[in-house]
């Protein structure tokens, strides 16, 4: 994952238009974000985080104002790695079934923000999961995402109504906007 993560944000650098999709676990450690691998495996002694991939690494991959940036995180379960935490004696800082957070700040001199849009599958600090193969904004996101002429706010807004009428108001999908235009995923 992480090899896939530095070969995708090599090639975005001469994109306009850079989109992250992420559908797994999301696990908060110390108030930091981080995506983990379906193989992760977590040995005693070792950080669990290594084992990881920091959402702050590939939001700083994304820093420039040059691009439009998309990231949309359907992250929204409880915590995977539950056994081996406790096992692995690693257990430090995991916010286990808190979801993941809003996003931090990349410090001083990072100008991500502008034309970036996070949307997240539920809002911070929530850790919702779906039934049957697929997550409730995963099936409604792809129900709208390929929709000709739909601008990308728009298509989001259709999304989280849906979820919300789904979920009867359990989940609520959040996003996180600045960017400076109308982007459209799918062509006018």
């Amino acid at each position: 994952m992480q090899a896939t993560i530095r070969e995708f944000l090599r090639e975005a650098a001469t994109a306009q238009v850079a989109v992250v999709y992420y559908a797994g676990h999301g696990v908060q450690v110390e108030g930091r974000n981080y995506l983990v691998p379906v193989d992760v495996q977590l040995q005693p002694g070792k950080n669990m985080t290594d084992a990881m991939v920091e959402m702050d690494t590939i939001m700083a991959g994304l820093d420039d104002q040059v691009r439009t940036n998309i990231l949309i995180m359907d992250a929204c379960r409880n915590n995977p790695m539950a056994q081996q935490t406790v096992s692995a004696g690693a257990n430090r800082g995991i916010e286990a079934g808190s979801g993941l957070a809003a996003p931090t700040s990349l410090g001083a001199g990072s100008t991500l923000g502008a034309g970036t849009l996070i949307a997240y599958a539920t809002a911070p600090g929530l850790a919702l999961d779906g039934e049957g193969a697929n997550s409730p904004f995963s099936a409604a996101l792809s129900r709208h995402i390929g929709t000709p002429g739909l601008e990308v706010q728009q298509m989001l807004t259709r999304v989280r109504a849906e979820i919300v009428a789904a979920t009867k108001a359990k989940q609520v999908p959040w996003s996180n906007s600045s960017l400076l235009g109308e982007v459209y995923l799918a062509e006018k």
